[in-house]
């Protein structure tokens, strides 16, 4: 029997240890088959129950590979996987939703606010603003999704472009800690992501990674027409707009909150307030004992219980942005900004003075020696200024320094005004020596507000 040009034996000779005798078997079917085809020329389909010729119905290959038609034609199977996938696309939303998740947008320091007025730059909207973006050399971003760019001496508006998909994007230098320093590296800045990285609350920073644009319109990157969706979200929504036109807020935060469209690793339990009847850990699985969840556990003490300000009180007054108060979401920052797993201090005071928020525009990791420069130790000077205290023996006002628990004497004086004007002028020569020690160790956004602290007599 001659077995060259069959379809279906030329694929079992790849399969190895087949026995010949399957091969005469298979072989007499498929000649069978090709018999009655050409005969026969229709078939009749199982659904619709028409008589159609053969080319109208799938071939399929069976457990050994032996040839046969399927019992529906192609036109039926088309319209019930149509069915099957409508259903599938359909939002369907508990009777009983718990809205856990509401819309949220950050709050930015004023700080940070680029002041356009006497720039040659018309803003989009009576609320556009352009922030300072603390990772990226002299950039700051707006919330209409448009980047300044300082450079010359000279305040730029940039063009920016897009990529292969569409996506507005733009070419900026970014500090980053590589190879045992930091230095800046020239990426790309998506627009869409970092409007909602910087003036939206995202829920869950993990999984959240696709941002619908409010009307499917790509083009917007408005921050209240994006919403950070994880992927089945996104699909739900994509699939109900395109058939609806609906995708409005109300529908878009109730999918965000239907446990069905959350990923595996979430729970009702996840969401239990179990840190200080504030936080909560956000996920399943969560190891307790790693270094980032200790660092939020402190966190969160350090701002929420009543106990531990009784011994710190100058945490009282201190909070934790919402997207913290989510465990999962404050790793996320954690393992990107962690330098090399080097256990640092996280610290808030440094980069802006006076806050008292704990998040991630406001909060860095640094050595605990630079992290004790900034300590003000409210409690134990009394009425005196920071680094002044009365010597009651000599009736004099002494200046004094502690770094890492040793303390540097600068000297007696007559009057408050004059013994802080000394502690003022060595504080901020010393932090400026220490910044310079650690410049190629520590980000440039901390060096620069290291460089350029001042002291203040009611600090």
């Amino acid at each position: 029997m001659n077995y060259i040009g069959s379809p279906v034996l030329d694929s079992f000779f790849s399969v190895p240890r087949f026995g010949i005798a399957i091969y005469y078997q298979v072989e007499r079917k498929y000649q069978k088959l090709k018999m009655n085809t050409e005969i026969t020329q229709t078939k009749i389909c199982k659904k619709c129950g028409r008589i159609l010729p053969v080319e109208e119905f799938s071939l399929e290959r069976g457990q050994f590979h032996n040839p046969y038609y399927r019992g529906e034609c192609k036109k039926c199977e088309y319209k019930r996987h149509r069915k099957y996938l409508e259903e599938k696309n359909k939002i369907r939303l508990s009777d009983h939703l718990e809205l856990h998740i509401q819309r949220r947008y950050k709050e930015i320091k004023p700080e940070r606010i680029l002041d356009i007025s006497n720039l040659n730059i018309i803003p989009l909207g009576t609320d556009e603003i352009f922030v300072k973006l603390m990772d990226y050399k002299d950039a700051w971003l707006s919330n209409y999704g448009r980047v300044i760019r300082y450079t010359y001496g000279k305040y730029n508006l940039l063009q920016g472009g897009c990529d292969n998909n569409g996506a507005l994007r733009y070419s900026l230098k970014k500090n980053v800690f590589f190879d045992g320093r930091w230095s800046y590296k020239r990426v790309p800045l998506y627009a869409a992501r970092a409007v909602v990285e910087e003036f939206i609350v995202n829920p869950d920073k993990e999984n959240n990674i696709y941002i619908w644009h409010s009307g499917y319109d790509k083009e917007d990157y408005y921050y209240k027409n994006l919403y950070p969706l994880n992927q089945e979200q996104y699909r739900m929504i994509k699939n109900h707009f395109r058939k609806t036109g609906d995708d409005s807020e109300e529908l878009i935060v109730k999918v965000m909150n239907e446990i069905k469209y959350k990923p595996d690793n979430w729970s009702k339990k996840a969401m239990n307030l179990v840190m200080c009847g504030i936080g909560y850990r956000g996920s399943e699985n969560v190891d307790c004992r790693a270094e980032s969840y200790i660092k939020w556990h402190d966190m969160m003490n350090r701002c929420y219980n009543e106990k531990f300000h009784e011994r710190q009180p100058q945490y009282k007054g201190c909070t934790v942005c919402e997207e913290w108060q989510n465990y999962s979401n404050f790793k996320v920052w954690y393992e990107q900004n962690k330098n090399n797993g080097m256990s640092w201090d996280l610290d808030k005071d440094i980069l802006f003075k006076g806050n008292k928020v704990y998040s991630s525009e406001t909060c860095c990791f640094v050595p605990h020696a630079i992290n004790t420069l900034f300590l003000s130790k409210k409690a134990g000077r009394g009425d005196c200024p920071i680094g002044v205290y009365y010597d009651k023996e000599r009736e004099k006002y002494r200046a004094n320094m502690s770094f890492m628990g040793r303390n540097i004497k600068l000297g007696s004086f007559d009057t408050i005004e004059s013994a802080f004007a000394r502690y003022k002028e060595y504080k901020e020569d010393f932090i400026q020596d220490i910044a310079e020690q650690y410049k190629d160790k520590i980000s440039d956004k901390v060096y620069e507000a290291m460089v350029k602290w001042e002291i203040e007599i009611d600090d």
